[in-house]
């Protein structure tokens, strides 16, 4: 007896699939190479970044009697900062806060001195490379009113990227 013909179908199937497996293992093993060539391209943007550090800062100041007869009170390295920047443009130095006792604050050992008539100032630095340290002095102009005592620190400082 003969299987029946979808049986004989499957078998030669079968027969034909296992002679193909074998004729990929057992034949001739070609390898071929495809090279190419690319060109590729790459750049980096540096952020500009600027780190801010407040070494030391007076906490409070002392008008005596003496001064107020002179008009004024020198107050010699009360900021010490230290600055590092990227940025080919420089920074912006701020001053804030209250002027009262004062009328006037000049502030020096920056690249120019400036002076604060207002509550705030802003003051552009040039860039340099790697860290930076500043000693700042103040004058402190005083205020027709103002007594003898001790006052607290009247500025903060903060900056940013020019």
């Amino acid at each position: 007896m003969y299987p029946p013909k979808e049986k004989k179908c499957r078998i030669w199937f079968a027969a034909l699939v296992a002679a193909l497996f074998l004729a990929l293992l057992l034949g001739a093993q070609e390898t071929y190479a495809v090279t190419s060539t690319a060109k590729l391209t790459v750049s980096a943007r540096v952020l500009p970044y600027l780190q801010f550090n407040l070494l030391s800062q007076v906490s409070e100041i002392t008008i005596t009697e003496a001064d107020i007869q002179r008009g004024y009170l020198d107050v010699r390295s009360a900021s010490r900062l230290e600055l590092k920047t990227n940025s080919t443009a420089g920074y912006l130095l701020a001053f804030e806060g209250s002027l009262w006792p004062f009328k006037e604050v000049q502030i020096q050992g920056l690249a120019n001195s400036i002076q604060l008539h207002s509550g705030q100032a802003f003051v552009h630095q040039p860039s340099v490379k790697g860290k930076v340290t500043m000693d700042l002095s103040y004058r402190f102009i005083l205020s027709e009113d103002t007594k003898p005592g001790s006052y607290s620190w009247p500025l903060s400082i903060s900056v940013q990227l020019g």
